[in-house]
Order: structure tokens, then C-alpha cells, then sequence
């Protein structure tokens, strides 16, 4: 009902602004680059300001905001729809309402969520009374990586079914967006992240355009991976959000989704992405927050890509405004429940710092086709379709774990890891006195030959002792009592495979043999202030 609603709600909108191709304040005014060139065409950073701008004009319900600015000074436009009306994350909160954000293009090759949020917009935007406002806040930013945007070339993704051109997967720094949630390198990572500490947004969806295996599926799709993130955001994405939505997708728009996954090379398993929060799924996860990741098939039509994209995306909403209050409750039970696990841990609660692909108990079955394999050694799809029966890889388990701490110590001169932690949204305070503290001795050194996103990664190996320790004034300690408790474990414990010392952050206070400069603090009985 909800699908049909809103298919019959646009064209309406469209029809009221005047129908035809000319005129102010015409529907053909109000049409995307996408639309209007036959799915050739994708748009320009000038072409999303300008129709926000048209479509603005319109509303009376949209609001503009700027989620950040580009390497290059280019504004990250942010609309917000609501009704009553709303313009910043106070009076969004203050609603009682679920917040749903969506985001595009941060590979810019991959156009089709730019497209599909610049349609949503449209079709909510020109819709005061949209029942989805009486659940929903609802927040696009259609045009994140803007500068990668603007690099446009018709092979910045060979093999891509279109359009005929499109951006760049880097940001205008060289740095894949999608690789900078734990760096935050980037001044686009920094201000989503920022977006994601000041709204704090119950569901986000990343939408992206994927390659890899040939399969039947417009769209794949996945939940947030890592295990350590609070399990109740992350079961019910997994296990109701998405199932639900994949059915009314295929039952009101004709299009077949499923979980994201590639073949291995003999067709026996499915495997997923990585569970590391250098990704948005997987970061998003450990801040106890729903993410959804939205993949159109890179071999479909640019038009099908699209408006899969936009159904999707829109069902999610409907799903979203259906079960409010549900989710609402799992994310406030989460932030409750990694305080609570902060203030008083306990031997049996751990984080997973390192991790590995495992398989669901039950096979999966892959619509895929008949594939042969050429003069070149390379397998590539026939026409004739064919299922597999797979071991689904989808899910991963720690293979590394630690014990959650009451806190963590920085003695001074990481003023610069404190300042990192702040632009993660984890709250860090001055400490000065004593401490019965874990100190980690490093053993080993393992740091990758080549570089990736500018960086020789590291993974440390350690063992740690307990002593007494005086911290002088300018010392500082995060409490894992926090929303953000197990973000901040994740990124201060040494042997994480994805945290900051990973990413050479601390590489001027390591060696091996030494001591690792981040103490842990056991309990709040072992703090004398």
C-alpha cells in the first residue's frame, strides 16, 4: 500500500506543476538529468544545486543544509524533509520521530543513488501531507563525493551499463571515501561523521553501484558486518528490515534483490565484504547505529540501476515509518546498554578486535547463469540462467577478543589521538592522579609493504601487565561508559586490525619491546583521581 501510495502520490506532484517539457514551474522542469536524457546522461554538481533549488522553490517542506565542504570548497548539500518542517539536528530530535538518512555517490562513478535521492526528493519534497512525515524525519545527501563528481570520463568504470560518463571514485585528495571512516582523512569523512554524532540518525543507507559476480539480482544489498557492534541494531536490519523489504521490492516493482556477495571461482560459496570499519557499514555498526548498504548491479540498465535504487530506498522508508517505534527502542537500547557495559564490565563482555568470514547454517541459492569460459581463461555469463546452491559466507566471528574496559588513559602528548577520538564524536576528558592500569608490551611489528590510501597498515601484536601508574596534568582519559564506548575500544586497542594504530597513527610511539602509550584501566576502583 505504502509503494503504491507514493508511486500515485508523484504523479500526482508531477502533474499539478504543469506537465510538458517547458514553462516555469513545469514537470519538465522538475526532472533529472537521468530522466531527461533517456538514462544517457547522469548529472553534474551545478545540475544537483540547481534542481534542489527548483524543487526547493516548490516545497514547503524542505529545508536546506550543508553536510559539509569538499577538499576543493565545494558545498555537500543536505535536504531535510519533514512536516512540521525542521532544520537542524535539535529540532529533529525533539520530534519523537525516526531519523532516515540516505547518501550518494561516494564513489562518484557509482551514480545510481544520486539519481534515485534526487527522484525521492522530488516525489516527498512536493508532498506536505506524505504519511511517511507523520514517522519520519527523512535526510538526503545525493551528492556526497562532489569534487570525484566532477571528474567525469566515460571509463571512469569500464564494463558499467551506463551512463555514458561518470565521476571518479576518489575524492579530489585520491582517497576512496569508503576507506576513510576510521582515519577521517578527508574533509568529507569528517563532516558524515560529524552528521552522524550531531543527528545521530536511527537508519542510514549507503548507495552504491557494484561489479564483481554475475548474477539475476538488480540489486544486492548487506547489514552492518562487524560482530562487535551492539547486536540488536544489527539483528534487526538483518533479520526483519531487509527480508521484508526485498519482498515488497519484488512484489510492487518487479525487481529481485539480495544479501551483497560475490562467487568463488568453482560457484560454491557466496562470500560478503569486509567486516572492518574502515567501511561505512561495518563503522556505523560499532557506533550502534543501522546501516544498510544498497549495491545496483553495475551489468543492468542504468535505468533499471536507478529506480531500484529509488524503490528500495523508498521501501525502507515505508518500513521505517511502519515500524517507528521499534527501532526507535533499538537504538536507544543500544546506547543505554553500551553505556551501561562501560560503567561496570564485566569478564565475559568482549570486543572483537580481528575477525574472519563465517557461514550461515543453512545453504543459499544464487540466481545466477551458465557461465563458460573463453580463449582468455576468463569465465563470462551466458544467456541461459542458472541457480547455485552456495555456502553462504554473510556473517563474521572474532578470531581476536578483549576484555571491554572501564577506560582507557592517555598520558600527554597524543594530544593528536585525542583529537582524532573527538572527531569520531567519543568524548574524551583531562585526567590527572593514579591508576592500577594494563600496560601493553608490543612484540611484534607486522606493517604491509605496500601502501593503501597513503598508508603501510600495521597490525601489532602484544601482551599486557598490570602496574601502578602516576599521570601527571595534561594526561587523558576515555571512559567506555559512553553511546560510543565500543567505537573507542576498537580504536585505542593495539592489536585491533582496523584501528588508529593500524592506520600508522601511533607509528612515532612504537617499537618492538616497547610499551604501547594507551593504558587500560580495568575497573573504576583502580582510578584514584
Amino acid at each position: 500500500m505504502h509503494a503504491l501510495l507514493s508511486t500515485v502520490l508523484l504523479c500526482t506532484a508531477v502533474t499539478q506543476s504543469g506537465g510538458g517539457n517547458s514553462g516555469g514551474g513545469g514537470a519538465g522542469d522538475l526532472l533529472t538529468v537521468a530522466e531527461q536524457s533517456d538514462y544517457h546522461k547522469t548529472a553534474r554538481y551545478t545540475d544537483v544545486i540547481d534542481l534542489l533549488d527548483r524543487i526547493e522553490a516548490q516545497s514547503q517542506i524542505m529545508r536546506r543544509g550543508e553536510l559539509g565542504v569538499t577538499n576543493e570548497g565545494r558545498s555537500i548539500p543536505l535536504v531535510i524533509l519533514a512536516n512540521p518542517p525542521v532544520a537542524t539536528a535539535e529540532q529533529a530530535k525533539a520530534s519523537g520521530k525516526a531519523i532516515v538518512f540516505a547518501f550518494g555517490n561516494i564513489h562518484a562513478g557509482e551514480v545510481c543513488g544520486k539519481e534515485a535521492l534526487l527522484m525521492l526528493t522530488r516525489e516527498l519534497a512536493l508532498q506536505r501531507n506524505h504519511p511517511l512525515f507523520e514517522d519520519l524525519i527523512i535526510v538526503f545527501a545525493p551528492i556526497y563525493n562532489a569534487d570525484g563528481n566532477e571528474r567525469m570520463a566515460p571509463d571512469n568504470r569500464r564494463g558499467q551499463n551506463g551512463p555514458d560518463e561518470m565521476g571518479q571514485r576518489p575524492n579530489a585528495q585520491g582517497l576512496d571515501l569508503n576507506r576513510d571512516y576510521i582515519k577521517l582523512e578527508s574533509p568529507e569523512a569528517r563532516s558524515l561523521v560529524r552528521f552522524f554524532t550531531e543527528w545521530d540518525p536511527h537508519i542510514t543507507i549507503d548507495t552504491h553501484t557494484t561489479n564483481g559476480s554475475h548474477h539475476r539480482y538488480t540489486l544486492t544489498y548487506d547489514y552492518p558486518l562487524n560482530p562487535s557492534g551492539h547486536p540488536a541494531p544489527i539483528a534487526f536490519v538483518r533479520d526483519q528490515l531487509l527480508p521484508a523489504v526485498t519482498k515488497r521490492v519484488r512484489e510492487y516493482h518487479g525487481y529481485e534483490m539480495f544479501f551483497y556477495g560475490n562467487f568463488n571461482r568453482d560457484r560454491t560459496t557466496w562470500a560478503t565484504y569486509s567486516a572492518q570499519p574502515r567501511f561505512g557499514g561495518p563503522y556505523q555498526g560499532l557506533r550502534g547505529q543501522m546501516a544498510i548498504l544498497s549495491e545496483a548491479y553495475s551489468y543492468a540498465s542504468f535505468k533499471d540501476r536507478v529506480l531500484c535504487t529509488r524503490d528500495f530506498v523508498r521501501e525502507i522508508l515505508n518500513y521505517a515509518a511502519e515500524h517507528r517505534e521499534q527501532i526507535i527502542a533499538i537504538h536507544t537500547q543500544a546506547a543505554q546498554e553500551t553505556t551501561a557495559a562501560g560503567a561496570n564490565p564485566q569478564p565475559d563482555d568482549l570486543v572483537g578486535l580481528r575477525h574472519q568470514p563465517a557461514a550461515y547454517s543453512q545453504l543459499a541459492v544464487i540466481k545466477g547463469f551458465v557461465e563458460q569460459v573463453g580463449e582468455d581463461g576468463r569465465r563470462r555469463p551466458t544467456e541461459q540462467k542458472k541457480d547455485y546452491p552456495v555456502v553462504h559466507l554473510g556473517r563474521f566471528e572474532p578470531t581476536l577478543s578483549v576484555r571491554r574496559p572501564y577506560a582507557y588513559i592517555l598520558p600527554h602528548g597524543l594530544e593528536s589521538i585525542v583529537e582524532k577520538l573527538r572527531q569520531h564524536g567519543i568524548h574524551v576528558e583531562p585526567f590527572e592522579g593514579e591508576g592500577l592500569v594494563e600496560v601493553y608490551t608490543i612484540e611484534k611489528i607486522n606493517r604491509r609493504e605496500r601502501a593503501f590510501q597513503g598508508h603501510k597498515n600495521v597490525l601489532l601484536d602484544a601482551h599486557s601487565d598490570l602496574l601502578r601508574q602516576q599521570f601527571a596534568e595534561g594526561s587523558w582519559i576515555v571512559r567506555t561508559a559512553q553511546p560510543l564506548g565500543t567505537l573507542a575500544v576498537y580504536l585505542l586497542e593495539p592489536e585491533s586490525e582496523d584501528g588508529l594504530a593500524a592506520w600508522n597513527f601511533f607509528d612515532d610511539h612504537i617499537s618492538q619491546g616497547g610499551v604501547f602509550p594507551v593504558l587500560r584501566v580495568r575497573a573504576v576502583r583502580d582510578l584514584s583521581p
